[in-house]
């Protein structure tokens, strides 16, 4: 698993990924999932996303392919908004800080093309 300072130094190279990061927060738990597609970035707002990621951590071996569907699905609800990289960036080097003194958890998934 990922730390928050590490995903920030691999985002920046993936062609296409998602991240989902989780922490607990005084106030509230933190939740977000992020798909990276080229240069733009999108916070996806889905409940089904979590669930899956969850899905496959449970299994011995995941497999990152199934996260897709849901991806698409929640472009096609019109569960994203745009975001740009600087702030990604911004919540990333917030979220080192507090890793400090609460576990930050990171899953990260690169989509890669092979043809």
């Amino acid at each position: 698993m990922l730390k928050p300072h590490e995903l920030a130094l691999v985002i920046p190279n993936a062609n296409e990924c998602l991240f989902a990061i989780h922490t607990k927060l005084t106030e509230r738990d933190y939740n977000v999932a992020v798909y990276k597609y080229g240069k733009e970035y999108f916070v996806l707002n889905d409940v089904r996303i979590f669930k899956q990621i969850q899905g496959i951590d449970q299994e011995s071996q995941g497999d990152e392919e199934e996260l897709l569907p849901y991806v698409e699905e929640a472009f096609e609800d019109n569960c994203y908004n745009l975001v740009e990289e600087k702030l990604v960036q911004l919540d990333l080097n917030i979220l080192s800080t507090i890793s400090a003194n609460s576990p930050v958890q990171v899953r990260y998934y690169e989509f890669v093309d092979f043809t």
